[in-house]
């Protein structure tokens, strides 16, 4: 019955992390990575600023990496946003108003910034637009 399926289980598979330096095992399990991705028409080092209290908070156990879009903006920044402050985009329509210009994403920049995501995931720096990352917070 019951009891002989357990008694017949299999062992538990082995420790994925024999044989691994111990003190790369503990870095790999304590910190996490993060990667930060601002919103339209801002920048890695907005969102650093904006997290700050967050990312020195939970500095300890997780690595942030703030990034900037592939495209420098085209058109005005949030409403609120300081004139001066370089922004980017990860896609929309160039020069559109700030409510609406993100919406075309398939049209405008959209493969570019998928692109730029893929070769950060790869471990890459990702092409333009790197005044925010590696930032952290």
């Amino acid at each position: 019955g019951g009891e002989a399926a357990l008694s017949d289980a299999a062992p538990p598979p082995a420790d994925a992390a024999r044989g691994r330096a111990p003190e790369l095992l503990a870095r790999e399990v304590s910190r996490r990575r993060v990667l930060c991705l601002h919103g339209f028409r801002a920048s890695g080092e907005m969102l650093s600023l904006s997290l700050g209290p967050l990312t020195r908070a939970l500095g300890g156990t997780y690595d942030f990496t703030f990034v900037d879009a592939p495209t420098a903006a085209s058109g005005p920044a949030e409403p609120g946003v300081p004139e001066g402050l370089l922004g980017y985009e990860w896609w929309g329509d160039p020069g559109g108003e700030y409510d609406t210009a993100w919406r075309p994403a398939y049209e405008h920049g959209f493969d570019v910034a998928m692109a730029r995501l893929a070769a950060l995931a790869a471990g890459g720096r990702g092409g333009s637009g790197e005044g925010g990352e590696g930032g952290e917070g």
